[in-house]
């Protein structure tokens, strides 16, 4: 068997296939038939190189050490099995890399989202808009959807009524279309 030739990793297919979307199984099958072909392929190879009878060859082959350099060449024969040739510690470095970067956007998001409920608190412990008067919005902080008188400002509220003048004079008349 070819078996330790052959790296002894696993897959889990299983566990795989549940992580695969629904659109996706029909390729995920064709990939699963195709290791599974290759690996039947593989296996189906001997461990070891065949043995040659050279005792016979030398009965039959007359030239005087030409079946003494062929065994000495099968015999010297050494077939490497391939190196990852560094793949495999830059895929680990990858993947401590990718690690880091999704611990700090875990991080990152859940100070977001602590935010956003602190936001949130803040919004359902506050009044409905719709039952404050001006003054109890304007103490809140709502001021692009109060008018204040004092600020003497159109809206959307941004900006003061001289503001707005200089840039309408400013303005091309194609801007008012």
């Amino acid at each position: 068997m070819a078996a330790k030739r052959v790296a002894t990793t696993g897959l889990d297919w299983g566990a795989l296939l549940a992580k695969i979307p629904a659109e996706n199984k029909a390729a995920f099958a064709g990939l699963k038939m195709k290791v599974d072909k290759h690996m039947r392929n593989v296996n189906a190879l001997p461990e070891a190189a065949g043995v040659i009878d050279f005792e016979m060859y030398r009965a039959k082959i007359t030239v005087p050490g030409m079946v003494d350099n062929f065994e000495k060449s099968y015999k010297g024969l050494k077939i490497a099995y391939p190196s990852d040739q560094g793949k495999l510690a830059e895929i680990d470095a990858q993947a401590v890399q990718s690690k880091a970067n999704y611990s700090k956007f875990v991080a990152d998001s859940q100070s977001r989202v602590d935010n956003f409920n602190s936001e949130l608190a803040k919004w359902e412990a506050m009044k409905p808009v719709e039952e404050m008067t001006k003054e109890e919005c304007l103490d809140a902080g709502l001021t692009q959807f109060v008018i204040d008188p004092a600020a003497n400002t159109m809206f959307p509220h941004d900006e003061t009524w001289d503001a707005y003048m200089e840039r309408v004079r400013k303005a091309d008349p194609h801007d008012f279309h």
